[in-house]
């Protein structure tokens, strides 16, 4: 077993750390690994593939970003709510090289092989289970994301290695990683820019592909949504009346909307998330629940009550009480399932923001 070594730290060069572990006599390489990944992931061995365990990484590290290639053993990743609100809020090119990986993104099931780009977002759910793989990587933290790579539609994304995308992600994810020794910090910086770049325009022809929208539907799909945010508070506000006041059919407002369970339910989930920030940003010792409701486009705080608990588990009084006890955890796994990014930081904000003027 080795821990990770820098190999390289010339001051105008990019870090770069090497990692290996394993193969494993006694489970300690294999409990570094878990040490290791532990903060973003809850991962499961099987006893043949523990029992063989190895693990090669070399990483390069940039200040808000970093990519990498690795190679391991099967198994089992999953990030959930518990691993989601502890941070790594970060958004993810995947690139399998070897083996294969049936993933499930926050309810989109995927198969994906060698030669495969995949795009995920570390706000939302994950479950991947792998045979032993040989994989790239480029991760960066999501405020420096294009903003059309950071819908909820594209967490999983796949390029297949088949199409004219997927091949120029890969190639230029290798190339990034074939030639990092030699770039400068500011060179590699720049080049994951460039990355992200290609992947977000790349992404509408994948969405045509997958979901049959135009090439314009990201953007259809953002006018939309500021639509409805626009209103919100009116009653009103349903499939029929979106579809009244935007410049689009019905079957191509529909189409647009599957992927997140349909307008009705984007209406939902947008006054939903918009009545989250309202209590988490509330100083009263009890919320305003009829004011909040009615500046939502509920009808009733009952009828507000009620949806925000089927949605999140606990009523607005018991979430805005966690706040006030200073419950994080709680606080950060309810919050997750509204998908914000930069959730613990946010939340922790919040809460001293709370402190400060209750003091």
């Amino acid at each position: 077993m080795s821990i990770p070594d820098q190999v390289s730290s010339a001051s105008t060069g990019t870090p770069k750390f090497d990692m290996r572990l394993g193969p494993d006599g006694d489970g300690a390489a294999l409990a570094a690994y878990r040490q290791n990944i532990g903060l973003l992931y809850n991962v499961d061995f099987t006893p043949e593939a523990a029992a063989r365990f190895f693990s090669r990484a070399v990483t390069y590290q940039l200040p808000t970003a970093m990519f990498a290639s690795v190679e391991s053993v099967a198994q089992t990743l999953t990030r959930g709510p518990a691993e989601i609100a502890r941070g790594g809020d970060q958004f993810l090119i995947y690139v399998q090289v070897e083996g294969e990986l049936d993933a499930d993104y926050a309810g989109r099931e995927r198969k994906i092989r060698p030669g495969d780009v995949a795009l995920v977002d570390y706000s939302r759910a994950i479950v991947s289970r792998a045979t032993d793989f040989r994989i790239m990587y480029v991760m960066v933290a999501r405020d420096r994301v294009p903003p059309p790579l950071l819908a909820p539609s594209v967490h999983g994304t796949v390029f297949p290695g088949t199409s004219g995308a997927g091949r120029l992600l890969y190639r230029t994810t290798e190339t990034l990683l074939q030639t990092a020794d030699a770039l400068t910090l500011a060179e590699a910086d720049a080049a994951v820019d460039a990355l992200l770049i290609m992947a977000a325009g790349t992404l509408k022809s994948e969405l045509t592909r997958e979901f049959g929208l135009s090439p314009s539907g990201a953007a259809q799909l953002e006018g939309v949504l500021a639509f409805i945010d626009r209103h919100l508070a009116t009653p009103e506000l349903s499939a029929a009346f979106v579809e009244a006041n935007v410049p689009l059919s019905r079957s191509s407002l529909y189409r647009l909307f599957e992927p997140h369970g349909g307008v009705a339910s984007a209406i939902l989930q947008r006054r939903l998330e918009r009545a989250m920030k309202l209590l988490l940003s509330d100083s009263a010792s009890k919320p305003p629940l009829r004011a909040i409701a009615r500046a939502l486009g509920f009808r009733t705080q009952e009828q507000l009550s009620r949806a925000f608990r089927a949605r999140f588990g606990v009523t607005p009084y018991q979430f805005h009480d966690m706040l006030r006890r200073k419950d994080h955890a709680g606080l950060a796994a309810q919050a997750q399932r509204a998908g914000f990014s930069n959730l613990h930081a946010w939340i922790e904000y919040m809460t001293e923001v709370s402190n400060d003027r209750g003091s």
